[in-house]
């Protein structure tokens, strides 16, 4: 199993964070939450999750997979798409 010849799939996927004020996602599938304290991306393969206070979307273009974020961002974390139920139930409730 040589792991160099297999396609990195993450390879779309883009994260910036600019001051802990503005964030630049690329390679999202779909917004799963959003609301001023949390964000939850599907990603390629997984989830990005965005705690923060007053989160706003600042620029989404969906044919391009792009998301942009402003606000207090506190927190960036990744989950693994496929426990995406269990995830949202621990966040929501």
């Amino acid at each position: 199993m040589a792991a160099e010849n297999k396609p990195d799939a993450f390879a779309d996927e883009r994260v910036s964070l600019e001051g802990r004020r503005f964030l630049r996602a690329t390679g999202v599938k779909e917004i799963l939450r959003f609301d001023e304290t949390l964000v939850v991306l599907q990603m390629t393969e997984r989830l990005l999750v965005v705690r923060g206070e007053g989160l706003a979307l600042r620029s989404l273009a969906p044919e391009d997979g792009r998301v942009e974020l402003r606000g207090r961002i506190d927190g960036l974390s990744y989950e693994q798409g496929r426990q995406e139920k269990g995830l949202l139930r621990r966040l929501f409730g």
